[in-house]
């Protein structure tokens, strides 16, 4: 009697497990407010060819860093000639509004600088263009009538008087690549040797570049074999008001506007920049669809954290609240099939 009972009871308790593992890995509902066949004709999405120069994305990776060296390698003789491209200079700054010194657009203690480089920080080209053809001890007057839009609003809309004095301006002294300047700088004793060096240090960076050329090459082939005929409104006001986020959040940190910004990372103007995210989007959605990818609870939960990290947030509970669960799924099989394409795509190297 009691191994029976024991027996009934182990054959329950397997069965709620298993039910719990059934309902911790069931397949997850996701819910779109339109059809995606209703916008994309299919096109070919496997064994898509692309042919990645993966030779210049390393030499160029190479010479960026040769660059940083030399730069870093450059010293710097005082001149008594007027300051061009490329000088180091000191500059002080005095400030005057409404009579009195206006401590927050001045700097007694100086700036260095490389001109032509950097900039002196007040987001006045006038100011920064005047320091050309200064030299050492020189003082210029300037009178600016700040902008109603200016960046530090305490100034905006009024009149400034700037004194910029010119303290020293030095040229550069450059290191020329010679075997003997990487033996003496890097303990290399030939220029290959030093290049073959930093192609190793950057081996991580060069197969991001890679890639990411990849993706970029296939993506816009996709675009090229898939037809769009129109965009749902939703899909196109999501994506539009998550790209005024993220371009606005790097626009704003480079002082550009969103159009700006776009036009110098993608050669795209922001609503094209738009246009193409919610085309990109629509393709994956199709190939989802076409393919029919589902997403698990278990591998939801299981890819959470490393998919919130890859979109900035280092917390997944923060990123869920933010995002809802839906989109997020939504999110990881637009991944799914974009890795789907990546892995049948035809690869070759030159």
């Amino acid at each position: 009697m009691r191994k029976n009972f024991l027996r009934k009871a182990s054959i329950v308790l397997l069965s709620a497990t298993m039910l719990m593992a059934t309902a911790c890995n069931k397949e997850i509902e996701v819910k779109y407010d339109y059809n995606v066949n209703d916008y994309v004709q299919l096109g070919k999405y496997e064994d898509i060819a692309v042919t990645v120069d993966k030779t210049s994305i390393e030499n160029q990776l190479i010479d960026d860093k040769i660059a940083e060296d030399i730069e870093n390698n450059t010293t710097y003789s005082e001149v008594s000639r007027g300051a061009v491209d490329g000088d180091q200079i000191l500059v002080t700054y005095v400030a005057t509004s409404s009579g009195s010194q206006s401590t927050g657009l001045s700097n007694t203690d100086g700036v260095t600088m490389i001109l032509g480089k950097d900039k002196l920080g007040l987001d006045i080209e006038e100011l920064d263009q005047a320091l050309y053809g200064m030299k050492a001890g020189e003082t210029k007057v300037m009178v600016i009538d700040l902008p109603e839009t200016y960046s530090n609003t305490v100034y905006a809309g009024t009149k400034v008087v700037f004194e910029l004095t010119m303290q020293t301006v030095s040229q550069p002294n450059v290191p020329m690549l010679t075997n003997a300047y990487v033996k003496e700088t890097f303990g290399y004793d030939t220029i290959e040797e030093y290049r073959q060096s930093i192609k190793e240090s950057l081996e991580t960076d060069i197969n991001s570049k890679v890639e990411n050329k990849i993706q970029e090459d296939v993506l816009s082939s996709l675009q090229d074999t898939f037809k769009i005929s129109s965009y749902p409104d939703s899909l196109m006001e999501e994506t539009r008001s998550r790209l005024e986020t993220s371009i606005g959040f790097y626009a704003d940190f480079s002082k550009l506007s969103k159009d700006e910004y776009c036009q110098k990372q993608y050669g795209l103007s922001f609503d094209d920049f738009v246009k193409k995210s919610a085309t990109q989007q629509l393709i994956m959605e199709a190939i989802v669809k076409d393919r029919n990818m589902t997403m698990r609870e278990y591998d939801y939960k299981g890819s959470l954290d490393d998919f919130a990290a890859d979109n900035g947030y280092s917390n997944a509970d923060t990123f869920v609240e933010k995002y809802g669960k839906d989109k997020i799924v939504k999110a990881m099989l637009v991944q799914k099939a974009q890795d789907y394409v990546i892995e049948h795509a035809n690869i070759s190297y030159k």
